[in-house]
């Protein structure tokens, strides 16, 4: 009989590595991507209205004799559940998916965090590759191996921390944008400029930088660059990549409320900065003026600055569900200044309802 506790430790190192390249013209060219040159079997997901894309790799994939099955899917954000993960589970062992296949997503945020899921779930965790074709889906949703689907209790509960073996981004492919999905995706762009400060935040300050410039780019890689950075550093959120989270605790909160996909990720991301800058004026002396600054970015991308018939106990409600919180609260990420976010705990919730209200509301705008 053993009379002794006897102990162990797992001492596990898992080597992660994710490789991002952002590259005018990359899809066009047809170049075939390092990762794929050996894989021999190969699921590709695309969006309909990447076809022609995604027509160009699966002409160079099988020219190597690979197994390549392809699937075209519609998906937006009301789809992005369980039982979507549920049909690709599915359309996974149809196609006899094992440990060396490897999952190639073409699309936007949505099917990327969609696909990437499935990929980390099916036979615990198998390869994926992504090739995002939306500005969110090239300067967030695809980088730093985060995937989720909404509950019915939030956006995003369900998810893993899953990196892609390869990121392509080829900024080329957002020249045929239209206006909603550029929307959709800058947000994310306004926020990093924010928390990042350098020179993401001066080159949006000068002339005045609208959809389908020159410039972006070269905004794209900024963006990539400085998310890459605060990944390396803290891959599962426990410090540096909450501030990532900027503007998304009521932006993740209005999308639940309103119904997901009633307002675009980069509205309501806007609107959540607009929060978390007045907050960040009332508790840490913010300056004004970057606020200034960043609804004037909004009125040229026309992202709204406020929003009409919104329960207001619905949203603080979803807020209440907010990934960031724990068991001490919400986790509020606001700005000291340009270039340095802090994390905030013990807001008094009175004053969230308070300038929700003041600042979002039609009739209380500030």
């Amino acid at each position: 009989m053993m009379s002794t506790q006897q102990h162990w430790e797992i001492q596990a190192s898992f080597h992660r590595e994710s490789r991002v390249v952002c590259e005018p013209g990359l899809i066009r060219r047809g170049t075939l991507m390092a990762e794929l040159i050996d894989a021999r079997h190969i699921l590709l997901i695309h969006d309909p209205l990447v076809a022609e894309h995604a027509g160009i790799l699966v002409e160079r994939l099988h020219h190597g004799g690979r197994t390549v099955a392809v699937k075209a899917w519609t998906i937006d954000e009301r789809d992005k559940t369980m039982e979507t993960v549920q049909r690709l589970y599915e359309w996974f062992g149809h196609n006899l998916v094992r440990r060396d296949s490897i999952v190639v997503v073409m699309g936007g945020g949505v099917l990327t965090d969609t696909v990437g899921f499935a990929a980390s779930t099916y036979l615990r965790g198998i390869a994926w590759v992504a090739i995002p074709t939306t500005l969110l889906g090239q300067v967030d949703a695809a980088i730093g191996g985060k995937v989720a689907v909404n509950l019915p209790h939030g956006k995003n509960l369900a998810g893993a921390f899953h990196l892609p073996r390869a990121v392509y981004v080829d900024p080329d492919i957002l020249k045929t944008l239209p206006l909603v999905q550029w929307q959709a995706g800058v947000g994310e762009v306004m926020k990093t400029a924010l928390i990042a400060g350098g020179t993401l935040f001066k080159q949006l300050s000068g002339s005045p930088v609208r959809f389908g410039d020159p410039v972006w780019p070269e905004l794209i890689a900024h963006t990539i660059r400085y998310k890459v950075e605060i990944v390396n550093q803290d891959l599962e959120e426990s410090g540096p990549r909450l501030y990532l989270n900027f503007g998304h605790t009521v932006a993740h909160g209005l999308e639940q409320a309103l119904g997901y996909g009633t307002i675009t990720h980069g509205a309501a991301v806007g609107l959540g900065c607009r929060v978390a800058l007045v907050l960040s004026e009332t508790l840490l002396g913010l300056d004004p003026h970057v606020r200034g600054q960043a609804e004037t970015w909004m009125a040229i991308w026309k992202l709204p600055m406020t929003i009409s018939g919104v329960n207001w106990d619905q949203v603080l409600r979803a807020m209440g569900q907010d990934k960031k919180a724990d068991t001490g609260g919400q986790r509020w990420i606001l700005l000291e200044q340009i270039g340095k976010p802090k994390v905030q705990k013990g807001i008094d919730p009175d004053l969230v309802r308070r300038v929700l209200t003041n600042v979002l509301e039609e009739n209380h705008a500030v």
